[in-house]
C-alpha cells in the first residue's frame, strides 16, 4: 500500500510472522518488524496468521476541531488495508501522506488477558536521535543513554557540544548555575522508567547506542535528512507504549505491567507495590491503540504535524461550553506579590489581585494551586464570586490521589463553587489503570463543563480529541524546573521540545518569566525564579507552543510594571485557525507563523548562538496591508536578557523580514490588517 501523494510505501508480510516496512521517497526507512499481540493461555495473535480476507479503502475528509491546537479544519486523507484474519482478530494499516500506523482490532465475546505485544522497529539503518532521559532533579532517576558520538551536535552551535540536546554552552558549564545546597523541593527517586513524570531533556544520540527504556515520543532523523517520530494515538483502556533501546538500529516496545496494589498511601511519589504478570485485562471486542510513525521531509514540518489528533476518536462530548485561554498562575512565583497592602501568600486576598489582573487584560482564567485545600485562608466561593463578577473563571489544583478518594462529590462542590478547571496532578503512573482514571476524570470534569490540565502526567496520546475539556498535559521538562534545581532548561531545549514532544500534542510547558538570564548568571531560586534566554525567547513561547490553556507563570507585580510588554502578551490567543512551519532546526532554531481570525503571528526562538534569519511573508494573503507590532531582542539582550524593544510599522503581504536573534533569544509579532487594532 502507499500514501496518498505514493511517497511513502508500506510492504506487509503475513508468512510466518505478520510484519511490515516501509520506504519513503525511495528511501528504506523500516526494515521488515514484527507484529504482534499475546494473550492468556499462549495465543498470540499474528503469529502464523491467515489472512480470510483484505479489505482497501481510501478516505478523505475534513475534521473540524472544537479546540483547534494546530488548525481549526484538519484535511484527513489516508489509505487503509485491514487483514481479516482467523481467529477473530483484524490488523488495520493505514498509510497518510505524513506518517504511518497499525492497530490490532480484535472480535472476541469475552474480555481478555494481554500478557504482552510485540511492536518491532527495525530501522534501516543507525539513525540519529533525541533519546529522552531523565536527571536527578527530575521527579525520576537519570539514566542517561551510553555515549554516542556527536549527531546533530557535530554541526549544531555551541549549545550541543556534549551532544545532548538543551545543555549550556561548554564555556559555561563549570560555573553554570550550580545547583543549590539545599535539597531538591522533591526527593530523588530510583524509579521504574514506567513511574516517573516523563519530563525528560533530550540526549543527541545514535540509536544503536542506547539500551534504556523511555517514554515516547522518539525522534530520529536518517542519513538523508528525513527526519521520524515514534509515538501512538487513541490510547483506551490500555497501558503506555515505552521505546526500549536494543543496543542496535532498533526499538522494540515495552509496557507498564497491570498494577494489583499501589504503593503506600497512593500518595504522590509513591509507585506500586505489586504488579501483575500482564499488561491489560479488556473489553475482548475493541480497537487497540495505534502504532505511529510519523514521517517528515524536514524538521520544520513537524512543526504542523497533527497525526496523533487524526487517528484518534472524535469527540464524544458537546463542546460549545469549553473556553480556552490563558491563565494568570501563582505557584511558579510562589505568590510573592510585592508593593500591595496585603499580606501576599495562599489567601484569598491575594488571589482577588490575581483576579484583578486578569481582568485588567482580558486573561481568562487564574489557577489556585497546591496550599488552598483546608486552608482557612482561602475562601474558594467567595474567590469564585468575585472572578465570576469580573469575567475570569478560577481552575483548582488537586493531587490525582485526593480528587479519586471520592470524585463525584469533589467536583459536584467544585461546580456549586462555580469552578471553571481542575489541574490534576503526581499521578507519574501510565498503565492501563491509570490511563482509565485520565478518562475517567476527562468524563466527570466534562459532565460539570469543566477543564482539565493533567500534569504529573504521560504524553497527550488523543484523549484531548475525545474529550476536548483535556485542554494541556504536562509531561514536558518545562519552567518549573527552573526553581526546582535543573539547569538545563536552556534555550537548546525550549527549541528541542517543538520538534519532540509537542508532536504528541499540547504541552504545558508555563511560560512568561520576567527574570531573564544568561547561561553563566543563572540560578535557581524558588520565590523569584528566572529563565535562561532572552525576554523576547519567552514572549515567542506565546505564538510557539501548542497550549489551548496557557499560563503566565510570572508575577502581576512584574506584568503590570511593563504594561506595554503584558499587553502584547495577553493579546495572543491560545487556539490557531492555522499553523505553519517556515524553519527549523532541532535543539537550534525555529520560526512558526499562526493565523487565529484575521490576525496572523509570527514567532521564532533560538539556541545560545545568535543568527539573523530572512523570513518572507508570503503566508499573508497577497495584496493585503499589515499593522506589525513586534517584540524583539533589546541590542544589549546578550549580557542582560530582559532587555527588549517593541516596534510598530507595516507591512504588506510577501515583504521580507529580517528576524536578529541574540544568543538564547526570540522574536514575535502580531500583524493584523492595517484598519484593525492588533493589541487591546
Amino acid at each position: 500500500m502507499s500514501s496518498p501523494d505514493k511517497k511513502i510505501t508500506v510492504s506487509i508480510a503475513a508468512s510466518g510472522h505478520l510484519s511490515w516496512s516501509a520506504r519513503y521517497n525511495g528511501e528504506a526507512i523500516l526494515l521488515p518488524s514484527t507484529i504482534a499481540l499475546t494473550l492468556a493461555e499462549g495465543k498470540t495473535l499474528a503469529d502464523k496468521p491467515v489472512v480470510t480476507k483484505t479489505i482497501p479503502l481510501s478516505a478523505k475528509s475534513v475534521i473540524t476541531a472544537p479546540v483547534p491546537v494546530k488548525r481549526k479544519l484538519i484535511p484527513e486523507e489516508f489509505n487503509e488495508l485491514t487483514l481479516q484474519c482467523k481467529g477473530n482478530y483484524s490488523v488495520i494499516f493505514r498509510a497518510y501522506n505524513d506518517g504511518i500506523a497499525y492497530r490490532f482490532s480484535t472480535s472476541f465475546t469475552d474480555s481478555v488477558t494481554v500478557m504482552g505485544e510485540t511492536a518491532d522497529f527495525n530501522f534501516s539503518d543507525n539513525f540519529q536521535t533525541a533519546w529522552p532521559f531523565d536527571e536527578p532533579f527530575s521527579f525520576g532517576a537519570m539514566r542517561p543513554s551510553p555515549a554516542a558520538p556527536l549527531g546533530f551536535g557535530s554541526a549544531a552551535p555551541p549549545s550541543s557540544g556534549l551532544g545532548m540536546f538543551g545543555g549550556p554552552p561548554p564555556a559555561n558549564r563549570a560555573t553554570n548555575g550550580a545547583a543549590p545546597a539545599a535539597p531538591p523541593a522533591f526527593p530523588r527517586m530510583i524509579q521504574s522508567p514506567f513511574t516517573t513524570s516523563y519530563e525528560y531533556l533530550f540526549r543527541d544520540s545514535l540509536l544503536a547506542s542506547v539500551k534504556d527504556t523511555v517514554g515516547l515520543p522518539v525522534y530520529l532523523s536518517t542519513q538523508k535528512g528525513t527526519k521520524l517520530v515514534l509515538t501512538e494515538a487513541d490510547l483506551h483502556d490500555y497501558p503506555n507504549l515505552f521505546a526500549a533501546g536494543t543496543g542496535k538500529p532498533s526499538i522494540t516496545a515495552a509496557f507498564p505491567p497491570f498494577v494489583l496494589k499501589a504503593g503506600a498511601g497512593m500518595g504522590p511519589m509513591s509507585t506500586p507495590a505489586e504488579t501483575a504478570n500482564y499488561i491489560a485485562r479488556t473489553n475482548g471486542k475493541r480497537s487497540y491503540p495505534w502504532r505511529v510513525l510519523i514521517i517528515s521531509p524536514d524538521d520544520k514540518s513537524l512543526l504542523e504535524n497533527d497525526l496523533v489528533y487524526k487517528l484518534s476518536t472524535a469527540p464524544v462530548i458537546a463542546t460549545d461550553w469549553i473556553q480556552p485561554g490563558q491563565v494568570a498562575w501563582e505557584w511558579w512565583h510562589a505568590s510573592n506579590l510585592f508593593d500591595v497592602d496585603f499580606k501576599a501568600g495562599i489567601n484569598t486576598r491575594s488571589y482577588k489581585y490575581y483576579i484583578d489582573f486578569a481582568a485588567k487584560y482580558g486573561v481568562r482564567y487564574i489557577l489556585i494551586d497546591a496550599g488552598w485545600s483546608k486552608n482557612p485562608q482561602v475562601d474558594i466561593p467567595a474567590i469564585t464570586s468575585y472572578g465570576n463578577n469580573k469575567n475570569v473563571g478560577v481552575m483548582l489544583w488537586m493531587s490525582w490521589t485526593d480528587l479519586m478518594a471520592d470524585m463525584p462529590n469533589i467536583l459536584d462542590t467544585f461546580a456549586v463553587w462555580g469552578v471553571k478547571g481542575v489541574k490534576m496532578d503526581y499521578m507519574n503512573r501510565a498503565d492501563q489503570k491509570m490511563v482509565n482514571i485520565f478518562e475517567s476524570v476527562a468524563q466527570e470534569t466534562a459532565k460539570r463543563k469543566m477543564l482539565i490540565d493533567f500534569h504529573g502526567a504521560y504524553k497527550p496520546s488523543g484523549l484531548n480529541r475525545k474529550y476536548p475539556n483535556v485542554v494541556n498535559y504536562e509531561g514536558v521538562k518545562g519552567m518549573e524546573h527552573n526553581k526546582l534545581g535543573s539547569i538545563r532548561i536552556t534555550p537548546s531545549h525550549d527549541v528541542t521540545i517543538l520538534f519532540t514532544r509537542m508532536v504528541a500534542g499540547p504541552l504545558d510547558y508555563t511560560p512568561g518569566a520576567m527574570h531573564n538570564s544568561t547561561s553563566s548568571n543563572f540560578k535557581n531560586i524558588s520565590s523569584e525564579p528566572m529563565s535562561q534566554g532572552t525576554r523576547a525567547h519567552q514572549a515567542a513561547m506565546y505564538i510557539m507552543y501548542d497550549a489551548p490553556i496557557q499560563m503566565l507563570a510570572d508575577n502581576p507585580v512584574l506584568y503590570m510594571r511593563e504594561d506595554n510588554y503584558s499587553k502584547f502578551l495577553t493579546a495572543i490567543p491560545t487556539v490557531w485557525d492555522t499553523t505553519i512551519g517556515i524553519e527549523g532546526k532541532i535543539g537550534q532554531y525555529a520560526v512558526m507563523a499562526r493565523r487565529n481570525g484575521q490576525r496572523w503571528f509570527l514567532a521564532a526562538m533560538g539556541d545560545w548562538s545568535a543568527r539573523t534569519l530572512d523570513i518572507k511573508t508570503d503566508f499573508l494573503p497577497a495584496g493585503k496591508h499589515y499593522t506589525i507590532t513586534i517584540v524583539a531582542d533589546g541590542i544589549n539582550a546578550d549580557h542582560y536578557p530582559s532587555d527588549y524593544t517593541i516596534q510598530v510599522s507595516t507591512i504588506t503581504a510577501g515583504d521580507p523580514l529580517k528576524i536578529s536573534l541574540m544568543p538564547g533569544g526570540g522574536w514575535a509579532a502580531i500583524i493584523a490588517p492595517a484598519n484593525r487594532p492588533n493589541l487591546p
